[in-house]
């Protein structure tokens, strides 16, 4: 039940028209607003009987926020702090996630589905960066007179590993370049180069050699042979017969995940049986990547591959084609999330103070620099600085739309940031003075983003009317209920009727992590099934167990289960989780003998707290009148 009202309120919003759907008292809600609830809640559906069962379960929702308002709960400390602080994460959020931010999200996620064949030249800065700078440039006129990249990639990059390879990088995806450099790589038509450009450690030349959709996310299994950078030859040389003794193993049956306890130096996944993350085929070394993606059908394994780790041999498992849909809401967060932790988000955040500026109307106005500044200088050092707020506080700086900036906010927040005590270093003045002007329009813009972003505004007000109902329902309903047990009582006798039992059985139902805890929960079952509570104790909470009378579809079976007094129902695994459950049946019954009172007691709360919700509503229809515009109502049917 609350569940259902968590779903009605999350979705109600606000608008600023005026085509009023229902009044209710004094108080008004328009078509736009209830028509915001009902498109999100009703999977397309325009018919009458839709639209009017919702408005009715809208217009029960509407008053009882009201009643929240007129008891006054709306001015509750833990409601006002809820609010705010609701109300400070999402503007963060919100900010962030707009704009620039909201084009790199859905650029990352359009890069995510192709993948780039890269090689480069790189020279490094060393100790000359101008020199650096011509060798560069001299291998980019070379290349410009048609020169095999490859050879000039092996001829002047100053790294050994790119010379050894001859500048061939692999197969690439967005976030594993700095975004620049991608910016570059996704740009470039296959078979292309760039100009030199500089990086953080040195100058790269990027080409491109081809671009393919990502072949997909692959889960995998390996027994890693390792071999550390020093390895000898002959070092080398016994890991790699060690790998293939295994893999001559693995040819003859013996289980995978079983030599991969034995054998793997792979101490992330060998107790696991070798099974890793989930990875693309941009996250590992080329040759593992090679090796993995060109197995073909699940439980499919690997000869011995070689890499800088040392010998892998590889087991397929599963394979998830790359669908990424830019629209999907998981797909939207998860990629939100990586673009705020990304570098690129400066660039984004550069972008969003500039679009602040201008939604907040930042406009200028004229003051000397200089004196500012000797002003500012002056007060810091002063002892009576307070003296210097109040006599600077009709001075302007710059305009915000309705609000006017002044030298004393300025002196304000040159006070709380610059510290005199290093008097050596001058306070770069310029730099700050562009922070001062970022933050307070920022903050301008935060304070008034209900009037300047309707989006922002309906989460707001769905969150704080959220909050209001479940205050005056936990009052109201929840809380009043379960303790009147008179009442309880009373209903119960006269509905007894509706609290009988249906088909079912006595059990003992056991929850289980996973499989092989419940196998062996089974087992020590069948030894003496009397002992139930004593064997949950061996489990470490890894089993838990549960004796009741349950209805058939309460209990965790499958299908149309048989089931006799003294069975154990087959084990039952969560395909979500991995968790298993089975039940040991004591007793069946057939069904329609009565509850008792103590029985039935769940059932009979939350119907007396409907009934109790039914009496309330009528008498705040009473108190709040309610009148629908029939004409709009009929005009929404489709």
């Amino acid at each position: 039940m609350r569940y259902t009202l968590f779903l009605l309120i999350m979705v109600a919003g606000i608008s600023s028209q005026a085509q009023t759907l229902f009044t209710f008292g004094t108080n008004k809600v328009d078509k736009k607003e209830f028509w915001r609830a009902f498109s999100k809640n009703n999977n397309g559906a325009t018919d009458e009987k839709s639209i009017r069962e919702y408005l009715d379960l809208f217009i029960r929702f509407k008053l009882k926020v009201q009643a929240a308002r007129d008891l006054k709960l709306d001015t509750l400390p833990n409601i006002i702090n809820d609010i705010a602080g609701f109300r400070a994460q999402m503007t963060d959020q919100y900010i962030r996630n707009q704009g620039a931010g909201k084009t790199m999200v859905t650029e990352a996620i359009e890069r995510s589905k192709t993948e780039v064949e890269a090689a480069h030249v790189f020279i490094a800065y060393g100790n000359d960066s101008a020199a650096a700078k011509k060798e560069i440039e001299k291998a980019y006129r070379q290349l410009q007179t048609g020169a095999d990249f490859s050879k000039t990639a092996a001829a002047f990059s100053t790294d050994a590993f790119v010379k050894s390879n001859n500048g061939y990088i692999g197969y690439l995806t967005v976030f594993q370049l700095p975004y620049e450099l991608e910016n570059i790589l996704y740009g470039l038509p296959n078979g292309s180069y760039s100009k030199p450009v500089a990086a953080a450690n040195g100058y790269h030349i990027l080409k491109v050699i081809s671009k393919r959709s990502s072949p997909g996310n692959l889960k995998a299994a390996q027994i890693l042979i390792a071999t550390s950078g020093a390895a000898t030859a002959q070092e080398i040389a016994d890991a790699k017969g060690k790998a293939e003794m295994i893999y001559q193993l693995l040819k003859n049956g013996e289980k995978f995940e079983e030599l991969a306890v034995k054998y793997s130096d792979d101490k992330t996944s060998y107790a696991g049986g070798g099974v890793m993350r989930e990875f693309n085929f941009t996250t590992y070394d080329v040759a593992f990547s090679k090796a993995a993606f060109s197995l073909q059908n699940d439980g499919d394994f690997s000869k011995p591959v070689q890499t800088a780790s040392g010998f892998h041999i590889i087991k397929r498992l599963g394979l998830k084609q790359s669908a990424v849909d830019v629209n999907d809401p998981v797909v939207q967060q998860e990629y939100t999330e990586k673009v705020n932790a990304d570098a690129r988000m400066n660039i984004a955040i550069a972008q969003m103070q500039k679009q602040i500026l201008k939604a907040s109307g930042y406009t200028p106005l004229p003051y000397n620099e200089k004196q500012l500044w000797v002003l500012t200088d002056t007060m810091l050092k002063a002892k009576n600085y307070a003296a210097y707020f109040k006599s600077n506080q009709s001075k302007p700086l710059f305009k915000l739309k309705d609000k006017t900036v002044t030298v004393t906010d300025w002196l304000k927040f040159a006070k709380s940031r610059v510290s005199v005590a290093n008097s050596n270093v001058p306070p770069d003045y310029k730099s700050l003075m562009k922070e001062f002007t970022e933050t307070t329009a920022e903050q301008y813009y935060k304070d008034r983003l209900e009037m300047m972003n309707e989006e922002f505004r309906y989460q707001v007000k769905e969150f704080s009317e959220g909050s209001l109902l479940f205050e005056v329902m936990e009052r109201t309903i929840w809380s009043v209920a379960p303790t009147d047990s008179l009442g309880l009582i009373n209903y119960y006798n006269q509905n007894k009727t509706n609290y009988k039992w249906m088909p079912g059985a006595t059990a003992i139902v056991f929850n289980c992590s996973d499989t092989a805890v419940a196998n062996r929960a089974m087992n020590l079952m069948k030894k003496d099934p009397s002992k139930w509570k004593g064997y949950m104790n061996e489990f470490g909470g890894t089993a838990l167990a549960d004796s009741s009378r349950f209805e058939y579809s309460q209990l965790p079976v499958t299908g149309s289960a048989n089931l006799t007094p003294g069975t154990y129902t087959p084990v039952v695994t969560n395909t979500n989780d991995g968790s298993a459950s089975f039940c040991y049946i004591i007793n069946v019954f057939n069904g329609n003998d009565q509850r008792s009172f103590d029985e039935a007691k769940g059932l009979v709360i939350n119907d007396y707290q409907l009934l109790l919700e039914d009496k309330w509503i009528n008498q705040l229809k009473k108190k709040y009148p309610v009148k629908v515009n029939e004409a709009l109502v009929k005009g929404m049917v489709k």
